[in-house]
């Protein structure tokens, strides 16, 4: 009778064992379904806009208790200036690397330029309007890396240093608001860990704007074509091009944020975009107008330096020609360019701790 109850026991294991593993398994589905529904339930809390209903200004709307446009970029570059030589070895370094890579501005692209504005001012267009021109040819042609020397891979090492440029200033920020006195060597060396996630961010970012560049293109396809020259058609297609033009910026504020947050130790592109999407919400147009008003701040910087360049640069060419192949303004762009990534870094990432800042005193006061 023992050999016969151990036998009943060896047949029934394997059913047990099924069973307990049925079990398992529905209690992990359960699990991973539970939690499923706690973060559909958080991100619903977090963000209050349904698609195809009116979401209501109570519901959205949040306060923005951070200092002016003018405030904020004072501050910005007061501590620029302070720690001025920092940044002005950060932008030599760049700058340096950049030229011996040859990923900088040619010459010749600069002066075919310069013909093509001195044709057009022959012509009888003004002289300012050809200044004007040449310095949103330049200007274009080095963050659009089209006018560079060389092929591929320097206008690839040229935005691999905007990038390095972008994380070394964000982290020499950090590190001055904090208290510390960081070295320009120290940001080199120890910035540049995230690249790899910025370089998804940015991709990203570049997705967002293609909605955007397909309008553009379209635009001037049609205008080239002749199909807009009926005030109808063109009131239309400029319309919706600035609807999409706008959709798509409006989609990509959180994005700029994202850059920022990325540089956290152990931070993921998909967790950054998560969190600066969580920022932004329902404050997105006011953020907006920040970043907006950071790129204009930095064309009136260019416009400031770089046109009296140009027109020095046309006048010391014009009385000695044996410098022709001198790169005076493709130099001064370069060191705006760098200057610039600067600027919008720190602009970016002090605006991005003014909002965490009121956020953090506006949660710990309820």
């Amino acid at each position: 009778m023992a050999v016969k109850s151990n036998k009943k026991q060896v047949e029934k294991k394997p059913e047990k064992q099924s069973s307990d593993r049925k079990f398992t398994i529905w209690r992990s589905v359960k699990r991973d379904f539970s939690k499923l529904s706690q973060q559909r339930r958080s991100f619903l809390n977090r963000r209050p806009h349904r698609s195809f209903r009116l979401t209501r200004r109570r519901d959205y709307r949040r306060n923005l208790n951070i200092p002016g446009y003018w405030s904020l970029t004072s501050e910005a570059c007061r501590l620029i200036w302070r720690n001025k030589r920092t940044f002005l070895a950060l932008i030599a370094v760049m700058s340096i690397l950049t030229f011996t890579l040859s990923s900088v501005m040619s010459q010749d692209t600069y002066q075919q330029l310069r013909d093509v504005m001195n044709q057009a001012k022959e012509s009888g267009i003004g002289e300012v309007y050809t200044t004007i021109s040449l310095f949103s040819g330049v200007m274009v042609s080095y963050f659009s890396g089209s006018g560079t020397a060389g092929g591929n891979i320097q206008q690839m090492s040229g935005a691999f240093l905007g990038l390095l440029t972008w994380l070394s200033s964000v982290w020499l920020t950090r590190a001055i608001l904090i208290g510390k006195k960081p070295k320009m060597r120290d940001a080199l060396y120890s910035s540049g860990s995230p690249i790899i996630a910025l370089i998804i961010v940015i991709g990203i970012f570049l997705i967002q704007m293609v909605p955007a560049a397909i309008a553009v293109i379209v635009y001037s396809a049609l205008d080239a074509s002749g199909v807009l020259n009926q005030t109808p058609i063109l009131m239309a297609v400029g319309g919706a091009a600035i609807l999409i033009v706008s959709m798509s910026v409006y989609w990509a504020t959180s994005t700029v944020f994202a850059m920022i947050i990325i540089t956290l130790p152990g931070m993921y592109p998909l967790h950054a975009l998560h969190l600066s999407g969580d920022i932004v919400t329902g404050r997105r147009v006011r953020i907006l107008l920040r970043f907006i008003w950071a790129v204009v701040t930095t064309i009136l910087l260019w416009a400031i330096i770089l046109m009296p360049t140009i027109l020095f640069d046309g006048a010391l060419k014009g009385w000695f020609n044996d410098i022709n192949w001198l790169p005076i303004v493709p130099t001064v762009g370069l060191i705006l360019m760098y200057a610039s990534i600067i600027l919008m870094s720190v602009y970016v990432y002090m605006f991005y701790r003014k909002v965490v800042e009121s956020d953090s005193k506006k949660s710990k006061s309820r």
